[in-house]
């Protein structure tokens, strides 16, 4: 067996990249405008972009707390730093969105015109979608589709997965890794079991997509651990891995092959996380590394940004009497132009209307609620706080269970006590 490399230091550039990257993607996927390739079938393989995330969380969780989860107060300094990271965005994006409900409610009872894709407050904006939007419930079967804020199903699920991922680490430090294959490849099975024509499913078998692809990345990272450090080929193994990954999604049609996702995606993480090819060089890149970096936000607001716009067009071609927006598929999509005409605009907003907006929203939520929750558990005072309330209350609970083992020893004694004088009496009263 390899000698094990130490990757404590070790900062994986490209897929960091590649994040942001797979994020601009799912934005192309989403932008509200009918162009050429919303009537190719492969269009709809973007939708890989998302598991490969889960599978990059997986495998940087392992890099980053695998080795710093050693007890449960690890366990909820853990989970105090996911909430930060993933939560704070997502509540302001729902506010926001609420906020364009209203909007929408009281333009209704004006004209109409800001109204017209569809009712406010309806159903996946209904308020008790708020309430398990809030909870990070909202894709555990509680609703027949998408709710709110569509892509936050998946930072919801990874949430949950995440804690799922300390828990193996705290109970089972040795065998982590053998726990963490049973749980790929059971959900993987599940998962094929209840939906065997796609892969994409969110908001009804999410969890098993989520855990499915997750904990690939993780079995990825003890692959990498284990390596000699060093690829032989980087430029020819990553120029692979490129072209597999785009063959791919370009190729494979819905159903059972979509399952071997996770496996590609395994691939390319292992690849890319020596940074060492031409293609790593330029996922180095300061702009790349800037998509990296604001990746989550990307992903996050990308259909706020785009309801909005699409909220203005619908009203402005209301008023105006101008075709701006028509339905395709089923779909409200802006009008410019022919499909043809309108694809390399889409592919120019995509980056335009997004990006700028989600380098101020890391600026000023993600970045200063993950500062925040640093301090404060950095924060001697707070910490030690929380550590003694969680040392606290395990010496409570355990002192308890003392004194209800002690009680109940006593009244087992007192009755076997009681049950003898009983039977001393009953004796002496034969015996007479």
């Amino acid at each position: 067996m390899p000698a094990q490399v130490s990757l404590v230091a070790v900062r994986f550039e490209a897929l960091d990249a590649l994040r942001g990257v797979c994020a601009l993607l799912v934005v192309l996927f989403h932008i509200p405008i009918y162009h050429a390739l919303k009537d190719v079938g492969a269009f709809a393989n973007l939708q890989f972009c998302v598991d490969m995330f889960f599978a990059l969380s997986g495998f940087v969780l392992c890099h980053a707390y695998g080795q710093r989860l050693n007890d449960g107060v690890d366990g909820v300094r853990f989970m105090a730093m996911r909430f930060a990271r993933l939560w704070p965005l997502h509540i302001v994006m729902l506010a926001l969105f609420v906020m364009l409900e209203l909007t929408k409610f009281v333009s209704a009872r004006a004209d109409g015109s800001m109204a017209l894709d569809s009712q406010p407050f309806a159903q996946g904006h209904s308020l008790w979608e708020i309430v398990t939007n809030t909870l990070f419930l909202q894709s555990f079967g509680l609703h027949p589709a998408l709710s709110w804020n569509g892509p936050a199903w998946s930072a919801a699920l990874e949430f949950y997965v995440s804690i799922l991922f300390a828990a193996v680490v705290l109970l089972f430090p040795r065998r982590r890794y053998d726990v963490f294959f049973g749980l790929c490849l059971s959900a993987g099975l599940l998962l094929y079991t209840v939906s065997p024509h796609t892969l994409f499913v969110s908001a009804d078998w999410g969890i098993l997509r989520t855990i499915f692809s997750f904990f690939a990345g993780c079995l990825v990272y003890d692959w990498r651990v284990r390596s000699s450090g060093h690829l032989a080929a980087p430029n020819l193994l990553e120029a692979c891995c490129v072209v597999l990954a785009v063959a791919f999604a370009a190729t494979s049609p819905p159903g059972g092959t979509q399952y071997a996702f996770p496996i590609l995606a395994a691939i390319v993480i292992y690849v890319f996380s020596f940074d060492q090819g031409a293609v790593s060089a330029v996922l180095r890149s300061s702009a790349l590394q800037k998509l990296g970096l604001w990746s989550y936000s990307i992903y996050m607001i990308h259909t706020f940004v785009f309801q909005l716009i699409k909220m203005i067009a619908s009203f402005f071609g209301h008023k105006t009497h101008i075709e701006l927006v028509g339905w395709h598929n089923n779909e409200k999509l802006m009008l410019l132009g022919t499909p043809g005409q309108a694809l390399l605009p889409s592919l120019i907003l995509s980056v335009v209307l997004v990006v700028p907006v989600a380098a101020l929203t890391y600026r000023w939520i993600e970045r200063p609620a993950m500062d925040a929750a640093r301090l404060r558990i950095a924060s001697p005072v707070t910490w030690l706080g929380a550590v003694s309330a969680t040392s606290g209350a395990v010496a409570i609970l355990r002192s308890r269970v003392k004194s209800l083992v002690l009680s109940a020893g006593r009244s087992l004694a007192h009755g076997l006590d009681a049950a003898a004088a009983v039977s001393r009496r009953g004796g002496a009263g034969i015996r007479t």
